[in-house]
């Protein structure tokens, strides 16, 4: 079972089609598609999208996610803007943070509530921890995403907003099976 299905349970099941294929894999796949990046010109915005491996602003972006699956219930998701890489891991959360899907990302935890609604599904920040340590609540960053779809693509809508910084990146677009 998924990270996915097992927060959600039977709501798993009235997502929209794209959104539940590609978060209800038993296997490896490769997702290609196009998306518009967006991001201020402020020098916070910049160093973080940097460090952060985010996406640079743009139209037309080519992207890439490769999904992978694992036996222990942990996904590990590979993602390339324009060669521009970064990755995580998901997993359900457990004993305090279950009903929470967690992201690793590098040394930080990102705990999301996810909420299906009609046609979509949508994931935001409820909390993050940096080795393990729970960072306070002021210095979390708004990180709101959408995920619905449209025919057989997936597709997607991500904000990160943080305290004092602002705005950092917004992107969005669509992904859908990639050939070979």
């Amino acid at each position: 079972m998924t990270p996915f299905q097992r927060i959600l349970g039977p709501d798993f099941h009235d997502l929209p089609t794209p959104v539940r294929d590609f978060h209800g894999l038993s296997a490896s796949i490769r997702t290609a598609g196009l998306a518009e990046v967006s991001a201020p010109a402020n020098p916070g915005a910049w160093l973080l999208g940097k460090v952060a491996g985010l996406p640079r602003p743009g139209r037309d972006v080519p992207v890439s996610v490769s999904f992978h699956p694992r036996a222990d219930g942990r996904e590990f998701w590979e993602r390339r803007f324009a060669g521009r890489r970064y990755a995580s891991a998901m997993e359900a959360g457990t004993g305090r943070d279950i009903g929470l899907l967690i992201e690793h990302f590098g040394p930080f935890d990102l705990l999301f509530r996810l909420t299906p609604g009609p046609g979509r599904l949508s994931w935001s920040l409820a909390g993050w921890r940096l080795l393990g340590l729970p960072l306070p609540a002021w210095s979390r960053p708004v990180i709101e995403c959408s995920e619905s779809g449209d025919g057989d693509r997936f597709v997607f809508d991500i904000d990160v907003v943080f305290p004092i910084v602002g705005p950092v990146v917004r992107y969005r677009g669509w992904l859908a099976l990639a050939e070979g």
